[in-house]
Parts: structure tokens; sequence; C-alpha cells
């Protein structure tokens, strides 16, 4: 092979190593980028997800000062049941102390 044969290999060699060091390279931003959009996209669901909170609340306090009040439902899923618990332990009770007192009265017997 003559000098001008080896010199084109030796040209083609480096372009297609370049191309592959730009391939990998392009890999690594578009990873980067797939993991910027993901981090933003949960942080859009929380915005989405905190304003939603908001416009609810603002129609309630739009209904109520409006007069249309909404009748009062419990809070907390089983409200009636567990409001005594966490009463008494918002109150510095012991959590074990006071659950075992309020299911004692709960069966009948005196705490």
């Amino acid at each position: 092979m003559s000098a001008a044969g080896w010199v084109a290999v030796a040209v083609l060699a480096g372009a297609v190593l370049g191309l592959a060091a730009e391939a990998a390279r392009a890999r690594r931003r578009a990873a980067r980028t797939a993991a910027r959009v993901d981090a933003l996209e949960a942080r859009l669901a929380d915005v989405d997800d905190v304003s939603t909170r908001a416009l609810d609340t603002a129609r309630h306090a739009a209904a109520r000062a409006a007069g249309d009040a909404e009748p009062a439902g419990p809070r907390v899923v089983l409200e009636p049941v567990t409001a005594p618990i966490v009463k008494a332990v918002a109150l510095s009770a012991g959590a074990r102390r006071t659950v075992y007192r309020l299911t004692r009265a709960a069966r009948g017997r005196a705490p």
C-alpha cells in the first residue's frame, strides 16, 4: 500500500474514532437531560398538587363567604373513632397507655 493509502486509512480511522467519541458524549448529554426532565416533571407534579389544593381552599372560602356553606363532614377518615386517640396523644399522654386506657373503656371496663 502506498503512503497516500496509509494517510487515507489514518484519516478515516481518526474520523471514526472522533464520531464514536462524539456519540458517547451525546449519549451522556441525553442521559443528563432526561434526568433533569424527570426531576422537573416530579417538581411540576408537586406544584400541580399544591395549586389544586390552593384552588380548592379558595373555592371553599368563596363559597363560605357567599353563604353556601357545605355541611361539615369528618376531616379525617374514621374521625369519630380516631379523634379521642389523637387528642389524648396530642395532650402528651403516652400513646401505649392512652390506647390501652381507651380500648379498656370501649370494652366496657372502667379506666
